[in-house]
């Protein structure tokens, strides 16, 4: 197996995902500011003192189906393509796990860094702020974003695992 094709796609396909990510959250906030309120420390959540309202289930449906549906699964399965024909013996089990779950890792690692440390912690800007809870300090909490992330990191081996499946069962 040629180890840096799969790390290129794998890093490459991850990146690009995680860009639309970033817009299709942006997008989601732009439409519901609460689209994502059960993501948010519990202390703003009490602050904020609202469940999701209903056009804020709404968007989140539709955020989950555009990165998902419409980025993810189109994304991943160019991955498998192209890396099927940059591999000398074609795509198996272990290459397609391994790349998809480098795509998962990608986004997973943004979402960390760039999104939750940087932009919301750092730069909180007033789009993904929830209305009332300005100044909060559970903003800048980088440890709570750090245990969200590290309790869906399982996910990054059952999108590999599960990838690799379907890859060897194709090819």
């Amino acid at each position: 197996m040629q180890w840096s094709a799969v790390l290129g796609y794998g890093l490459g396909y991850g990146l690009v995902l995680s860009v639309l990510f970033t817009a299709g959250l942006f997008a989601g906030a732009a439409l519901s500011r609460d689209f994502l309120v059960n993501d948010y420390p519990p202390a703003i959540q009490q602050r904020y003192g609202r469940p999701k309202s209903a056009r804020g289930r709404r968007v989140a449906v539709l955020f989950g189906v555009f990165i998902w549906a419409g980025c993810g699964l189109p994304l991943m399965t160019g991955a498998m393509i192209g890396l099927d024909g940059a591999l000398h013996g074609g795509l198996d089990f272990l290459s397609a796990a391994v790349c998809a779950a480098l795509v998962f890792a990608t986004l997973t690692l943004w979402d960390l860094v760039v999104l939750d440390w940087i932009i919301l912690a750092g730069l909180r800007p007033r789009l993904l702020v929830l209305p009332g809870t300005e100044g909060m300090a559970e903003y800048r909490d980088l440890r709570f974003h750090l245990d969200a992330a590290l309790k869906g990191s399982p996910l990054i081996i059952a999108v590999g695992l599960l990838t690799g499946g379907i890859a060897a069962l194709i090819t």
